[in-house]
């Protein structure tokens, strides 16, 4: 059985990503907004997300990578647990 993350360690984790990934920086919190806020393009969001999948030892599925659900810090934070949960189970 594997053992439950802590949120805030998803999103410290989370944000380290995102500040590497980056074309500018500014301060990262849960409303951050990845495309208006860090000006992040299509291909920096595909990076994102091939390193959330390593760093956390995910697979995000096709249905979970509508721009909504990784649109904001917070909203990401949530699908990167969901998935961590079902690993879990």
């Amino acid at each position: 059985m594997g053992q439950k993350v802590d949120d805030f360690v998803i999103m410290d984790e989370l944000i380290r990503i995102v500040q590497k990934n980056a074309e500018k920086e500014c301060e990262i919190n849960e409303e951050t907004d990845l495309f208006e806020d860090m000006n992040i393009d299509s291909l920096g969001v595909v990076q994102i997300l091939l390193d959330v999948e390593e760093t956390f030892h995910i697979e995000l599925d096709d249905v979970d990578l509508l721009s909504e659900n990784f649109s904001n810090v917070g909203k990401f934070c949530a699908l990167i647990a969901k998935q961590m949960a079902k690993k879990t189970i």
